[in-house]
């Protein structure tokens, strides 16, 4: 998610979440039944900070339903911000050419001010989870997973969008062994440096009652500037599907899961741009998922929906919306999510957060729903 070009009290961040999927014309290279149980994922698209200030109260805030995502439902995108449209990325639809749960290269814009959907370019491989962020009026998408003969494998290629000539283009690769899929991903404007805390090196669907994930800890930045990859200190416990901020200075990583849907964590971790160090001593998330989708308003995180949700009628999935104050360092439980998702993934525009798609059951079924939140 982008931060407005007049928001700049804070450094923005953008979460995205891990989720590809083909186009129109679409190549579809996977196949799942629908008894798998998708990683669903949102991939974290954290909305940029805005520069208003928030001071949000309990149960309070909005949801508004939007235009319906058409052509396929989505789930497993990634969604980001660029000016004022929003722009949802790769992911699995449910179903084409006798294949089910297909990932694909579909890239579709919806302009906020019109109200209206249209396809761009699509991918140049079919990805889900995968890790986005906009920096100078481009989409940069660095990895995420590709399907390989029922094994979700994290591609090392990354791409760049330029929304004026409607084309993507070949950037510099992950270096050999960091690239991951279903990232907490930040960005710093200033510096053009791009954050991807853990997340996932593959995702074994071959056996629908048995899906293997190797959750990671690893940390690595990339600067579209000089385009070059830097190692940072792991994150201190292996973590995919996280809710991730960044203010002022500090790049926070809150929940997700770590080897598996159902073993959802309640940590936060902040990670000090300056200083290099991780720290451990944050309130814990009061609702410990995985698969959120969250943004950022002001020095508040949010984080909303997920899955791996135990309760009985809960269809596994999460209504759970949270803030967390980074200053204050406490958390506020804001109005429930409209319809519960997870696998979906958040942008902030001029105070709205925008959330479009994701699964309503646990492990995959995708929707069209369309809907953006604000206080």
């Amino acid at each position: 998610m982008t931060t407005p070009a007049n928001d700049t009290q804070h450094r923005s961040i953008q979460l995205i979440f891990i989720t590809n999927a083909k186009v129109l014309q679409v190549q579809v290279t996977m196949m799942l039944r629908t008894s798998l149980f998708f990683l669903l994922t949102t991939w974290c698209t954290a909305a940029s900070p805005s520069s208003a200030n928030y001071s949000p109260q309990p149960n309070q805030g909005k949801w508004t339903p939007l235009p319906s995502i058409p052509l396929y439902p989505r789930q497993e995108h990634t969604t980001v911000a660029l000016s004022s449209s929003i722009y949802i990325i790769g992911g699995v639809i449910p179903f084409l050419n006798n294949e089910t749960f297909p990932t694909v290269t579909l890239v579709q814009q919806y302009s906020i001010p019109t109200q209206t959907w249209r396809l761009v370019a699509p991918l140049p491989l079919p990805l889900n989870h995968a890790n986005a962020v906009v920096l100078n009026n481009k989409i940069y998408v660095l990895g995420g997973l590709t399907p390989q003969n029922g094994v979700w494998n994290a591609s090392r290629a990354c791409f760049e969008y330029d929304p004026s000539s409607n084309v993507w283009s070949l950037i510099d690769e992950f270096p050999e062994g960091r690239q991951i899929g279903a990232a907490a991903v930040g960005v710093e404007e200033r510096s053009g440096e791009v954050y991807l805390v853990g997340g996932l090196r593959s995702t074994d669907v071959r056996d629908v009652e048995n899906v293997i994930e190797d959750t990671v800890d690893i940390f690595t930045s990339y600067n579209i500037h000089n385009r070059k990859w830097t190692t940072h200190p792991a994150l201190p416990a292996p973590c995919d599907h996280a809710g991730v901020g960044l203010v002022a200075e500090k790049l926070y990583v809150l929940g997700g899961r770590a080897f598996g849907h159902d073993n959802v964590v309640d940590t936060v971790f902040s990670y000090d741009l300056q200083r290099g160090v991780w720290k451990d001593d944050l309130p814990v998330m009061p609702t410990p998922r995985g698969g959120v989708a969250s943004g950022v308003l002001g020095e508040w995180i949010l984080t909303v929906g997920g899955e791996g949700n135990p309760a009985n009628g809960s269809w596994g999935v999460f209504k759970e919306n949270q803030a967390f104050d980074t200053r204050r360092r406490k958390w506020v439980s804001l109005r429930d999510m409209d319809v519960p998702r997870h696998g979906t993934a958040g942008a902030v525009v001029g105070g709205k957060w925008y959330i479009p798609g994701g699964g309503t059951e646990e492990g995959g079924k995708p929707t069209s729903f369309f809907s953006c939140f604000e206080l």
